[in-house]
């Protein structure tokens, strides 16, 4: 599994330094934006920020499958009016929530970790955790990086054939 690293990076001449994925070389983004800085010591203290909260996550205790469902029902979540047509989801971004909602974040992804199933979306592998009427996502990052968006989407999307869950288009 990719790591993030520090990387220097040449913005128009100018040095600069980056969380970049040590497999691929490309720049970590957060909240849809790079992770670029002037100094190296800028650059590896939030490389430090990002390992302290993955491991945070990683240790994070999972909630009962009828506290994830609260907690997934108390939450809110953003519809992805870019994926409107194509695939109509929503989600939650982790930066957005306040610091005891972080944490509470943390226990849903443990749950998540703990009692999902696998899944398709267009061929792609990806394990769902399947609660009342929705089933929830994360994307895969670098194995040192927190996970910081959840999607989530309705049951209605999904079949299941071949042993895992697929979704079907156009429901």
């Amino acid at each position: 599994m990719s790591k993030l690293k520090v990387s220097s990076i040449d913005e128009n001449g100018i040095t600069k330094f980056g969380l970049c994925d040590d497999c691929s070389g490309e720049v970590h983004h957060e909240d849809f934006k790079p992770v670029v800085f002037d100094t190296i010591e800028e650059a590896e203290a939030r490389l430090r920020e990002c390992e302290n909260e993955s491991a945070r996550e990683k240790n994070a205790q999972p909630f009962s499958l009828e506290e994830a469902k609260k907690y997934a029902e108390s939450h809110y979540w953003k519809f992805a009016s870019t994926y409107a047509k194509t695939a109509p989801h929503e989600y939650c971004i982790k930066r957005w929530l306040v610091e005891e909602d972080q944490l509470l974040y943390e226990r849903f992804v443990a749950t998540m970790r703990a009692h999902s199933v696998i899944g398709y979306f267009h061929g792609h592998q990806n394990m769902y955790l399947i609660l009342d009427g929705h089933y929830y996502w994360y994307m895969p990052g670098p194995d040192n990086v927190a996970v910081d968006l959840i999607n989530r989407t309705t049951t209605d999307s999904l079949e299941y054939r071949d042993g895992a869950y697929h979704y079907k288009e156009n429901t």
